[in-house]
């Protein structure tokens, strides 16, 4: 199992995609899907963490499922399409 999919199983998380899948939903006025939801909620625990929300042991949990960002790597290079 990756850490990637280790995350997305854990009941929190996933209750996390159903929450913003139904508010997300409701606010755009379109079915939101699943996978939507998913990068949502992911974008959100990554912002949350480097804003300091997090106390050490929470951080340290998602820290393991994060991979390695190169010398040259940031959040906008890795976003882009």
């Amino acid at each position: 199992m990756t850490r990637l999919a280790e995350l997305q199983s854990d009941p929190a998380f996933q209750q996390a995609v159903l929450a913003v899948r139904g508010a997300a939903s409701t606010l755009s006025g379109r079915a939101v899907t699943a996978e939507e939801a998913s990068f949502l909620v992911g974008i959100a625990l990554a912002t949350y963490a480097n804003a300091g929300g997090l106390t050490e042991p929470s951080v340290s949990r998602l820290a393991r499922f994060s991979d390695t960002l190169g010398q040259d790597e940031t959040l906008d290079s890795l976003t882009k399409h």
